[in-house]
């Protein structure tokens, strides 16, 4: 288990850089529009290129707020910052709106959106999670919706390098704070720089996190499977230790009483 996270981990500072020196500025970005050249913390493998957050993206949005008092049962889901989890949505507390409160036009979900905690407590601001289908729904102004061109960066490539900054606290560093929350506003966001290969290379390296995630998982539900054996093996010795020492009693009354 110790070696898989060991593993997730250094994919990701691939995405970071962690392992790589000698900052030299990068070359002009081929393909970007408008794009000017990004002076990184250190040098990239070949076909890298430094960009800004704004390089890559086609639109930034961030949603709206909503009162307790506007909650329904049954309506339009609103998703909040307990909704973004690390790399996916959590669905396990989720409120609901009433249709004319919410402008789906404007603020539906579509598949390869990218989700960015802008406002939370100072260990959970800056996360990031994957939308993997099309949602009807709305979103907090604690959340910002990030929409890549998917010709420069993929979501899921843009999401997992989110999440790097945010474990290594970059997302708190920049952040403007308060008394038990801190916020990273959409021109900080944008102006984050991220190291971006090929899309081919994103492809690889995203193919290579999923599969040591999915070993994690795999680990976790073994672990989960053992922990229930194991009680129930637990159990099964109880009853039949107590159940003897019952029978010995001989008038079935018990001995807990």
């Amino acid at each position: 288990m110790a070696k898989t996270k060991q593993s997730t981990l250094d994919e990701l500072r691939k995405i970071g850089g962690k392992n790589r020196s000698n900052p030299k500025p990068d070359k002009k970005l081929k393909g970007v529009k408008g794009a000017k050249e990004v002076k990184g913390p250190y040098e990239l493998p070949e076909g890298w290129r430094w960009v800004k957050l704004k390089d890559v993206i086609k639109e930034i949005k961030s949603g709206f707020a909503c009162s307790k008092s506007n909650e329904v049962e049954n309506g339009i889901p609103h998703l909040r910052s307990n909704n973004i989890g690390f790399g996916n949505l959590d669905f396990s507390n989720v409120v609901y709106l009433p249709p004319e409160l919410v402008d789906l036009e404007i603020y539906s979900l579509k598949k390869g959106d990218v989700l960015f905690n802008n406002t939370n407590s100072k260990e959970l601001v800056g996360r990031a999670a994957l939308v993997i289908k099309d949602m009807e729904c709305g979103f907090s102004n604690h959340i910002t919706r990030i929409r890549v061109d998917k010709s420069l960066i993929l979501p899921e490539f843009l999401t997992y390098a989110i999440n790097y900054l945010w474990v290594t606290g970059y997302f708190l560093r920049i952040s403007t704070k308060w008394i038990g929350q801190a916020g990273v506003n959409n021109q900080k966001l944008k102006a984050t720089k991220i190291p971006l290969p090929p899309l081919e290379e994103q492809k690889r390296i995203v193919a290579r996190i999923e599969e040591l995630f999915s070993k994690i998982d795999r680990m976790k539900e073994l672990r989960r499977q053992a922990k229930e054996q194991a009680e129930d093996l637990l159990k099964s010795a109880l009853h039949h230790v107590f159940s003897k020492a019952d029978e010995k009693a001989g008038d079935g009354s018990g001995w807990g009483g």
